[in-house]
Order: C-alpha cells, then sequence, then structure tokens
C-alpha cells in the first residue's frame, strides 16, 4: 500500500472536522463529497490505518477508519497484489484486536471489513476457523467474534463483488457458510451454555443465531434437538432479552414453513408456543403493548407458515388460531393490522374446505364484534387532528377487508344480523351515542360486496330502519353511504327505490352529508337506471335546483348519477333528454367564456366544474347509432364547439383547464366518432394552435385520439395533422436538451401520439420527413427514468419493428392474410433499416439504459425491443450488441462469451432466447456491478 503524506490525514481530519462541527451546510456538504471522493484514492488505504490506530483523532474520525477500510475492500481489492493482500488481511487483525474493546460502531464496522476481505480474499484460507482461532478462546473477546460472525452472513448475501466470477462467489460463499454453518451452531450452543446470567452476551449469542439463520445455511432438520430453540423461547421471559428472542423464534418459525420437510421442529415449536397465548391474555390484562406487539408476530408467523396446518388438523392447531384472535381483540390499532393478512388467507384456505370452515364459524363470528368495535370513533374524536382523522377513516376501510373475510365463511345472514342487532340497541338508547349506531353501519357498507343482490331476510329490515335512526350527521352520512353500497340489490328490490331516493336527496340540505348523498345517488343511478326512466322529471328538476350549490366532485358525481339514466333512454327520445339537461350547462360556459379576460381566470373553477360536467355526459350517454343516421347528441355538440374553442384561446394554456377541456374533446371523439367527422377539421387546427401556444400534454393526449379513430381512413389529414404538432414539439424538446425528465408527461404524450399515427397510417408515415426527426428524438429520450414516458419510447420502437417483421413473415408465408395487402412494402424496411445504420449507437443507448437508468418495469419492454430490432437485422444487430458490450466493465473472454451467446441465438432464429438472453445478461451484470448479488443459482 502507498505511503501517505501528512497532507491527506490532514485533509482528512479537517474534513470529518467541518462534517459534524461546521455551522454551515454548505460546508457539510462539501467536506461529505469530499470525504466520499477521497475514499476511492489509493491513500486511503493507509490513511485508514493511520485514523485506527490514533486515539487522539477521536471516535468519529476512527468510525470513518473503518468504514473507508471496508469500502476499499469492496471496490478495490481486486488492485492490490497477492503480498498486499496478505498485508491488509494481518493490519486488519491487528486493527481488530486493537478495537476489540472500543465502542461498537467501531468495532462493527472493522467486523464488516473483515467479512468483506473473508469473501474476496480467495488465499485466506478458513478465515472463519482464523477468527475463532484467534477470538474464541477467551471470554472477553467473545463479543467481538460474536459481531464477526453475525455480519460475516449479511456481507455474504448482500454485496456487490465485482472482482469474483459468479462460480468463484458461489464456492467461496458455500466455503464461508454453509460448510460452517453446523459448526457455528454448535459453537453457539457451547457459548449459550455457559453465558451464566450475562444478558448481553445472550443477547449477542441471539443476534448470530439470527444471523445464520436467516442466512439459510442451517439445515432446519438440525434445528430439532438444538438447545438453542428451547433457549429461544425461554428468552421471552426475560425483559432485557425478549425483543432478539421474538425475532429469533420468527425467524425460526419462517425457516420452518416447508410443513414436509420441517414436521420433527415444528412438533417442538407448536407445544412452546401454546404457553404463550396465556402471556397474551396477561400481558392484555397489564396494558404491555410491545410485548403484545411481539407476540403478535409470532403467532402471525406461525399462522401463516403452518397455514395448512390449521386448516388440515384442526383441533390440534386451533392454537395458533386462537392467540391471533387474541391480539387483533387487543385495542391498539397499531397492533390489530398486523393480522388481517392471515384472516385473509385463512378465509381462501377455509372456502375450499367445508369441513374446516364449519369447525372456525364460531372464531369468524367473534371476529365480526370484534371488527365492529374497533371501527367505532372514540368519544373525544375534536380532540383528534385532521391527520388522526383521515388515517383512521383509511384504516377503517382496511378492517373492512376483514368483515368480507368473514362474510366469506359464514355466509351474509350471521354478519348482517349482528350489525342489525347492533345499530337497534344502540338507537333505542337514550341518549343514544352516535359512535355506537355508526360503527355497524359502516360495518354493512364494508360487507356489501360479499352480499347477494337475491338477499330478503335482513337487508329489507336494514333498509326500513334507515330513516328511523337518531338524527346526527354522522349517522345520516353513513346510513347514506350504506344506500350506495347497496344498489345491485335495489336494482333487485325496486320497490325501495322511492324510498331511497327520498333519504338520499334529504341528504343534500345537510353540508356534512352532500359528500355521501352525491356518491350514493351516483351508484344508485348506475345500478338501478332502467327503473329510474319512471323518475326523469323529477330528476332534473332535482339536478337544476342541486348543481346550483354543489361543486368539484360533489357536482360531477351527480352528473354522472343523471347520465347513467340519460343513458338508459330509448334512442328516438334521447335528443331531448339530452338537450334538457345539456344545454343549460353549455349556455351557463357560454356565458363564463364571454367574460371579460381581464377577470375571466376567477371565473376558471366554474369553467372546469361545467367542462367536467359535459365531459361526464358524452362519455357516458353513448347510444350506437348508424353512421347514415343522425346522432341525437350531436346538436349539442355543434352548439359547444365555438364554445369549447373560445375557451381555449382564452384559458386553454392553464393546465387545470386543458386537462378536461382535451378531455371534453377525447370523450365525443371516442362516444360518436364518424357523426363528429364534419367537426374534425376545426378541432385538429384548435388542437395545433394550442399545443403551439401552450406546450400541454393534454393537446397531444386528444390529439393521438384522433389519429386513431379517422387516422387510417384519411392518412393524408392525419400526417399532416402529426406534423403540425411536431414543430411545437421539436421547440420543446431542443428547450428541454438534456432534460427531458422535466417533462415526461408531454414525452409520453407525443411518442403515443406518433405510435397511434404508425398503426394508422404506416406507409405515409415511414416515407415521410417526420420519421427521421421521430427517430433522433428516441435516441435523445434514452436518458429519461420516468417508466410512463420510458415505456411510450420503447412502445413506439416496438410497433415499427413489428411492422417490419409483420412485413418480412407476410413475404415468407404466402398464405398468411397479410400477404394479399401488407400495409407497408420493402421500401418502407428499407428506410427503417437505414435509420438503425444511421444511428448504430442505439442498441448501446438500450443496453446502458437497461443496467442503469431506465426503471425495472421497463426492463422486458426494453429487451423486446433489442430482440424485434435482431428478427429484423439479425447480422448487423450481431455487430451492434457486440459494440455495446464493449463499453462496459468486463473482461475480454465474458465479452466473447456473451456475443457469442447472443449471435449463435439470432443466427438460429430462437428469438425467446434472444429476449431471455439479453435480460440474462443486463440482469448478470447488473447484479454483479450494480446490484447486491444473490448466491443462489438461478
Amino acid at each position: 500500500m502507498a505511503t501517505v503524506t501528512a497532507d491527506p490525514l490532514q485533509q482528512t481530519v479537517a474534513a470529518l472536522n467541518a462534517l459534524y462541527n461546521s455551522p454551515s451546510n454548505s460546508a457539510k456538504k462539501e467536506a461529505n463529497v469530499w470525504l466520499e471522493s477521497f475514499q476511492s484514492k489509493p491513500e486511503a488505504w493507509q490513511t485508514a490505518v493511520i485514523l485506527l490506530t490514533t486515539e487522539s483523532v477521536g471516535k468519529e474520525a476512527q468510525v470513518f477508519g473503518a468504514q473507508t477500510m471496508r469500502r476499499k475492500i469492496v471496490d478495490d481489492l481486486q488492485d492490490l497484489d497477492g503480498a498486499h493482500r496478505a498485508s491488509l488481511r494481518d493490519s486488519l487483525l491487528n486493527l481488530s484486536m486493537q478495537h476489540k474493546a472500543s465502542p461498537r460502531v467501531i468495532r462493527t464496522q472493522l467486523c464488516l471489513a473483515l467479512a468483506a476481505l473473508s469473501l474476496r480474499m480467495l488465499e485466506w484460507q478458513q478465515p472463519v476457523n482464523h477468527m475463532i482461532n484467534l477470538y474464541g478462546s477467551s471470554s472477553t473477546d467473545l463479543l467481538y467474534l460474536l459481531e464477526y460472525l453475525t455480519v460475516l452472513p449479511e456481507e455474504v448475501n448482500d454485496t456487490r463483488c465485482p472482482s469474483l466470477t459468479d462460480d468463484e462467489y458461489r464456492t467461496r460463499s458455500d466455503e464461508l457458510l454453509t460448510q460452517n454453518a453446523n459448526n457455528i451452531l454448535k459453537l453457539l450452543v457451547v457459548y449459550m451454555e455457559n453465558s451464566g446470567d450475562d444478558a448481553r452476551l445472550q443477547e449477542a449469542i441471539f443476534r448470530c443465531f439470527l444471523s445464520w439463520l436467516r442466512s439459510g445455511d442451517i439445515a432446519t432438520s438440525s434445528l430439532s434437538t438444538n438447545p438453542l430453540l428451547a433457549f429461544s423461547f425461554k428468552a421471552l421471559q426475560m425483559p432485557e432479552l425478549f425483543d432478539i428472542a421474538v425475532d429469533v423464534v420468527c425467524e425460526l418459525i419462517y425457516q420452518t414453513k416447508d410443513i414436509e420437510e420441517s414436521m420433527a421442529v415444528i412438533q417442538e415449536i407448536y407445544p412452546n408456543l401454546l404457553p404463550l397465548r396465556q402471556e397474551i391474555v396477561k400481558n392484555i390484562e397489564d396494558g404491555n403493548e410491545d410485548n403484545i406487539r411481539g407476540y403478535c408476530k409470532i403467532f402471525v408467523e406461525a399462522g401463516e407458515c403452518y397455514l395448512s396446518l390449521v386448516v388440515k388438523h384442526t383441533d390440534h392447531f386451533r392454537g395458533i388460531v386462537e392467540g391471533i384472535a387474541a391480539c387483533t381483540a387487543f385495542h391498539d390499532l397499531d397492533i390489530v393490522p398486523m393480522t388481517f393478512r392471515f384472516w385473509y388467507q385463512l378465509a381462501e384456505e377455509l372456502r375450499r374446505n367445508e369441513e374446516a370452515r364449519l369447525k372456525y364459524q364460531d372464531v369468524y363470528e367473534n371476529l365480526v364484534d370484534v371488527m365492529i368495535k374497533h371501527l367505532h370513533y372514540p368519544d373525544d374524536l375534536n380532540s383528534w387532528t385532521a391527520k388522526e382523522r383521515d388515517e383512521f377513516k383509511d384504516f377503517r376501510h382496511v378492517m373492512g377487508d376483514v368483515l368480507k373475510d368473514c362474510c366469506l365463511i359464514l355466509g351474509s345472514r350471521v354478519p348482517l344480523s349482528k350489525a342489525y342487532m347492533l345499530i337497534t340497541q344502540a338507537a333505542s338508547k337514550a341518549p343514544p351515542k352516535w359512535q355506537e349506531v355508526e360503527a355497524p353501519l359502516m360495518a354493512l357498507r364494508s360487507m356489501g360486496a360479499q352480499v347477494e343482490p337475491e338477499e330478503n331476510e335482513v337487508l329489507p329490515e336494514i333498509m326500513k330502519l334507515l330513516s328511523q335512526l337518531p338524527e346526527h350527521p354522522k349517522i345520516k352520512y353513513a346510513a347514506t353511504l350504506v344506500i350506495a353500497r347497496y344498489g345491485s340489490w335495489t336494482d333487485k328490490h325496486p320497490e325501495f327505490i322511492e324510498y331511497q331516493l327520498g333519504f338520499i336527496s334529504s341528504g343534500f340540505e345537510n353540508e356534512d352529508v352532500i359528500a355521501a348523498s352525491a356518491l350514493a345517488l351516483k351508484l344508485l343511478c348506475r345500478e338501478c337506471s332502467t327503473h329510474l326512466l319512471n323518475y326523469l322529471n323529477q330528476l332534473h328538476a332535482f339536478f337544476s335546483g342541486v348543481t346550483k350549490k354543489l361543486k368539484g366532485i360533489d357536482l360531477l358525481e351527480v352528473t354522472e348519477a343523471v347520465a347513467h339514466v340519460i343513458g338508459a333512454v330509448p334512442t328516438a327520445e334521447l335528443a331531448q333528454v339530452f338537450q334538457m339537461f345539456c344545454l343549460p350547462i353549455a349556455q351557463q360556459l357560454a356565458v363564463l367564456a364571454t367574460r371579460d379576460r381581464s377577470t375571466l381566470e376567477e371565473d376558471i373553477p366554474a369553467i372546469i366544474d361545467n367542462i367536467s360536467q359535459l365531459k361526464i355526459f358524452f362519455e357516458t350517454v353513448n347510444p350506437q347509432v348508424a353512421p347514415s343516421e343522425p346522432h341525437p347528441c350531436i346538436p349539442i355538440v355543434q352548439e359547444l364547439w365555438p364554445i369549447m374553442d373560445s375557451l381555449a384561446e382564452s384559458v386553454g394554456g392553464i393546465d387545470d383547464v386543458a386537462k378536461p377541456l382535451a378531455g371534453c374533446w377525447r370523450s365525443i371523439v371516442i362516444s360518436y366518432r364518424t357523426h363528429y367527422t364534419s367537426l374534425l377539421p376545426g378541432t385538429m387546427a384548435r388542437l395545433v394552435k394550442s399545443f403551439e401556444q401552450t406546450g400541454l400534454g393534454p393537446y397531444l393526449w386528444v390529439s393521438s385520439r384522433i389519429v386513431r379513430e379517422f387516422g387510417e381512413a384519411n392518412p393524408g389529414p392525419a400526417l399532416q395533422f402529426v406534423e403540425s404538432l411536431s414543430v411545437s414539439m421539436w421547440q420543446i424538446l431542443q428547450k428541454f436538451s438534456g432534460q427531458f425528465n422535466e417533462i415526461p408527461d408531454v414525452v409520453e404524450d407525443y411518442f403515443n401520439l406518433v405510435s397511434d399515427l404508425m398503426f394508422s397510417c404506416p406507409r405515409e408515415y415511414l416515407n415521410s420527413s417526420l420519421f427521421p426527426t421521430v427517430f433522433k428524438a428516441i435516441m435523445a429520450c434514452f436518458s429519461l427514468t420516468e417508466k410512463y414516458a420510458v415505456v411510450s419510447v420503447m412502445r413506439h420502437c416496438r410497433i415499427v419493428l413489428d411492422h417490419m417483421n409483420d412485413l418480412q413473415h407476410s413475404r415468407s408465408s404466402p398464405t398468411s392474410s397479410r400477404a394479399s395487402s401488407p400495409r407497408i412494402s420493402t421500401n418502407e424496411a428499407t428506410i427503417v433499416k437505414s435509420q438503425f445504420v444511421e444511428n448504430d449507437t442505439f442498441v448501446s443507448l438500450m443496453i446502458q439504459g437497461i443496467i442503469y437508468t431506465f426503471p425495472p418495469e421497463v426492463y422486458d419492454d426494453a429487451a423486446g425491443v433489442i430482440k424485434a430490432l435482431a428478427m429484423f437485422c439479425p447480422q448487423e444487430s450481431v455487430l451492434w450488441f457486440s459494440k455495446a458490450v464493449s463499453g462496459l466493465d468486463m473482461t475480454p473472454a465474458e465479452m466473447q462469451k456473451i456475443v457469442t451467446d447472443f449471435s449463435a441465438v439470432v443466427s438460429g432464429g430462437n428469438w425467446s432466447r434472444a429476449l431471455s438472453t439479453v435480460l440474462g445478461f443486463t440482469t448478470l451484470y447488473r447484479r454483479k456491478n450494480v446490484l447486491p448479488r444473490s448466491r443462489s443459482k438461478k
């Protein structure tokens, strides 16, 4: 190792002093950057040693020295020759001796460095035995040895190791862990048996045991008679060891989840679990929340890992379920949800086992009572913060899922009857507590998805009861949402519609109940639209009045409610009804659009609401009308067009307006298609102008839909339309050159647009001057990291290449349906190939993206593009792939192997293997050089 001058040491100490003591954040940041950079330099080796041997530098400096030592070993050990590696090992062992009584943070970092060296220094024979021989004979040194043995599995299983090949890594990790596991287990037993009452040593032993359990190197069969199992359960009675004992017991259970292989161990574990139920009861009485949390973790782990035993042997393993049930009944709502996944898993299994389902019905009946109790709001709700209320509100929905599980096991009658009884009892009290009425109402709402629409025994009585409940906004709100949840039931019981309409409409008179009433009306109208045609006039009068005082989501839900009913109107009568509801909104929008521009922005919320209302009408009311027949909805669209055009000009640059405005156009295009043709030229011109003026993605979004709907029949206008939009897009890309991650939504919308153009009129697009420019934009966009933007770029590449490969297929298969009239020709194939040849770094950028920058969700898409390119240009793709690999940090032999593998699958036409070859190679490279590696063979 290189000799270090005083300067690096002094600079390091000064930087550490600035990092920990400077009052300036910028100085701290600068110091941190310098220290991280320094750790990569050769002189950092000796500086770390000096820091660790100079006590006067202080604790922080010595911690940094130990951290630096570990980092140098991980990153730069391969730069040292054999003699220097041996010197490093001896130096590190000497430092360990010096620091075996130092603060734990220093000891841990040194142990991590030793563990890292143990893995990477292959010539170090049996490092584990070496460490045991050094530190295992003295009781004062045991803590240091145990620290090393604890971090070793963690270091081996969670580390980058570019200096080792995969075979070397697997062989070395087996030497360190698998081959030593039994001896370590025996050693820990000896240490534990001789630990006396030394809780500190016992905790260290348990932590080491836990680490080796988690590594998976200890065979579960070796645990069946091992004293550490009994020690672990005994430690649950010792407060100072309780937390680590919980973790160990949970890991023991997890490692024995393979029932068939681990039955002997399970037969020892389960008897130790049963007495813990009494501990739960005792700790519930004492209010010891921390201990209950620990016991809950243990029982839930047992329930999930031994689920098949719980179902198959209900009598013998029922104790696990009872233990979990006791934890679920505890009042602490931070502990209760720990059990929810178990109840779901158990319910799923019991559905397939009728005998077991019947035996656990009593447990689920009690669970219904427990969950309804947990649904209660507290008496002192006003003392809660808004955040606490929101969190509890969200949590109630999660608890509702458990009630659904109960319905799966019990059927709907029992849970409904329990809720009905609780509501009746609570409402009859004088005075009633709203919390006691509201909670079972919430339960009814939660269980709605599991209640059969044909239920005729309990629900009719519940519905009648709703109007008799005490007057309270919380009760009214919850009762209204019960109606909302049972719309499909009401469709089978239309005799309740008039009663429910009256109940819902009365809620709009109470500010606290409006949101529930709007939602309930929407869901009732959606489920019962045909039945509600008889109430159309009443709905119109109600709609005209109530919408004057509603805003935002409540207004839109009421609008959607009546839209569902309008959608059920026969086509012959639809025009008049549609205009009756829509025209007043359009007229109000026209007034807003003609306001003076200086004050127009004050009306933005109203404009957004009105446009959103019309959008809902257009997407919901879409009857199927023959192209030759007049469409009943088009007249109102024609009246609305100049208003929308005016709004786009005046306030279309406001993102909150552009989204609903574009959404309204899009809904019209989707719903009315060819009937909208006469208004299409004006719409396209408006969208081009609006995108030019604003650069907002929503205008591209709706343009994409227009191209999809009309492009194939009108390829010339569609191409001209996209070319006009592209002029503005190039200006945006130039403005944000190198910073495309700041405009991911615009990039996503644009590439979706050109993808739809490629689908609709591929020949025109590929022969245009637009295609080469788009290709250059693709290359520039490989720096993106936002998932959906990258996906849209990959999708466009794939669509182009799929067309090329379809063409080749049609030429080689004369019987193909595509062969008689291919949408593209060899001329277009030549154009596309020339772009890949001209931009021969395409594959390199793709490989770099898959390894370093693309989000994981895009890996398959990107590899699929490379596969499709190989199908299209097999010979060239091998050369491009070779060029891509040559830019990576690999040995010549590794490069040759992957290029040979890729060439073989391409030349053999094995395209599924081409995909797996790219994914396998990039995954392996990323795991070896970028991310932690796994020891398992894939």
